[in-house]
């Protein structure tokens, strides 16, 4: 999975976004160090990786474009839904690693937390 840093040019002005967008951006650098760590199943690295071009696709609309941002929650969210249990799961191909939990986890609770400061934002 390639790198993403926060960059100044995704900053939007609005601090609750900028806040959130950076939270996921340093969850896929966790991730990805997690990767690094452990031996894991091919099928958690093709997973990171499209949320890496989730996020990616995600910060280059900004900030120009935050009304995608909805959709970029929805991708997310279905990324979270679809993809887990990985395939690998339960298999031979499964390393017993524990980052397809953690992924989960992280992603859900990234989700739940912007729902949260964006139901707190417009009321």
């Amino acid at each position: 999975m390639r790198a993403i840093r926060w960059n100044k040019r995704y900053l939007t002005g609005d601090s609750i976004l900028d806040e959130r967008n950076k939270a996921l951006v340093a969850l896929l650098t966790d991730l990805r160090d997690e990767l690094n760590r452990k031996e894991h199943c091919q099928d958690i690295t093709e997973l990171t990786s499209r949320l890496a071009d989730l996020t990616q696709q995600r910060l280059s609309r900004l900030p120009e474009n935050s009304g995608g941002l909805a959709e970029s929650d929805a991708a997310v969210q279905n990324l979270l839904k679809n993809g887990f249990p990985l395939a690998a799961q339960s298999t031979q191909a499964c390393r017993d690693c524990g980052l397809c939990d953690l992924m989960a986890d992280r992603i859900a609770n990234w989700l739940s937390e912007g729902s949260e400061k964006q139901d707190g934002y417009s009321t």
